[in-house]
């Protein structure tokens, strides 16, 4: 059961309900990650290299832009502005040119057989997991996810830690449709009936729902999805904005790890000078706002903003665009260590990472670095059998 499909249900139905009193104390770790999925596989090449020397076929078709010492594609005007802060790494690559698949390596940091589910468990959900589901006194879920990802979920940690799915049922399922005086009564009799009559038969995590939904519908939580409460957005009113918006005001308020879903448009198999025409204008603004936003609310050093795609593409083809082409990608840190400039590089052509070269358990041990996580972190599943989250091996990119 979803989350949203508990508060909608489980509170005001015939449900056991209770508080728990020994729930996680909310943590006083301060870092937060906000993750952009580009979903299609953006043109690294348009996007943040864009050889600007090379042959038609292969350099971007938008041109390219002064960042501040580096080119980024030609649509990006406003990033340009904010090179100093974006950290654009080059030589990210992985053997998966299936969205599905590739996504889900970038999402967990392992290869998934196609068609066979998710079988790791997210960036989110791990983060969860270090540091309790939601904030103990404001309720806030510590994962978020606005726009599902392949990949987003929990897997065998537990549907407890599954993050919250911030559509608009459940933003307002967090409110109750009674007082507060009959909200409590109500849990104090759940509670009683539920000390009587163990729930041994309805699944596991069913209490940790229990308790994480109390806690987000006492707390303050709902506060921060109401984005009628942001005077004067500098956002625009898009979709993209607005959960740019709704990011921003999560992390400002205790959430630890917010992904993002930008379906835009990416997946451009033919006429992609159009696509980037339509679409990379509202990428551009929306991140260079939400990066000057974090930095003027004194957000920015604590919040490691990731832009990145599940694989880059390959020339123009015959129908002008371009196809899968996994041997490199397109990564963007901003905000934590990021301290700007270009990480690692492509063959001239722009199709091949080379030199010190990324993949997804570098980007996880990146983001498990900055969160404050151990490297040596081990964790049980649901079978007792311990599980190691990151390798030896993996590196910080950033560092």
């Amino acid at each position: 059961m979803l989350r949203r499909t508990f508060l909608k249900t489980g509170v005001f139905g015939a449900s056991t309900l209770y508080f728990s009193d020994s729930f996680a104390a909310d943590t006083k770790n301060e870092q937060s990650v906000i993750s952009i999925h580009l979903q299609g596989g953006i043109s690294a090449v348009d996007f943040i290299n864009p050889i600007p020397e090379e042959p038609i076929e292969f350099r971007s078709s938008r041109g390219a832009i002064d960042a501040g010492g580096f080119q980024i594609g030609g649509d990006f005007i406003e990033l340009a502005k904010l090179g100093d802060k974006l950290s654009i790494v080059r030589s990210m690559k992985f053997k998966d040119a299936n969205h599905q698949t590739a996504t889900l390596a970038h999402m967990t940091s392992h290869f998934h057989v196609p068609n066979n589910g998710q079988k790791e468990p997210s960036f989110g959900s791990l983060v969860a997991k270090q540091y309790a589901p939601n904030g103990k006194v404001s309720g806030i879920p510590h994962y978020v996810k606005l726009r599902n990802i392949a990949g987003d979920d929990s897997s065998w940690l537990g549907i407890k830690y599954a993050g919250y799915d911030a559509d608009a049922e459940g933003v307002k399922n967090m409110k109750p449709n009674v007082d507060a005086k009959r909200f409590d009564q109500r849990i104090k009799m759940m509670k009683s009936i539920d000390s009587r009559t163990p729930l041994q038969d309805m699944g596991h995590g069913w209490s940790d729902l229990k308790d994480m939904s109390v806690n987000i519908i006492k707390g303050t939580a709902s506060e921060a999805f109401d984005l009628d409460k942001e005077p004067e957005s500098v956002y625009d009113k898009s979709r993209f904005g607005q959960d740019l918006l709704l990011a921003r005001r999560l992390v400002e308020r205790g959430t630890k790890y917010v992904s993002l879903n930008s379906n835009a448009g990416w997946d451009n198999h033919s006429g992609i000078d159009n696509a980037f025409k339509a679409n990379a204008p509202a990428l551009d603004k929306g991140l260079a706002t939400l990066i000057k936003d974090l930095e003027d609310r004194g957000l920015l050093q604590n919040t490691l903003v990731v832009v990145w795609s599940e694989f880059s593409r390959t020339k123009i083809n015959l129908n002008a665009g371009r196809d899968h082409n996994p041997g490199t990608n397109t990564l963007v840190f901003a905000g934590g260590n990021s301290s700007g400039g270009v990480i690692g590089e492509t063959d001239k052509r722009g199709l091949v990472s080379q030199g010190n070269i990324y993949s997804p358990k570098d980007l996880a041990w990146t983001i498990g670095s900055h969160m404050g996580l151990s490297k040596g972190m081990v964790i049980k599943d649901m079978q007792a059998r311990p599980r190691h989250i990151f390798g030896d091996d993996a590196k910080d990119i950033l560092a």
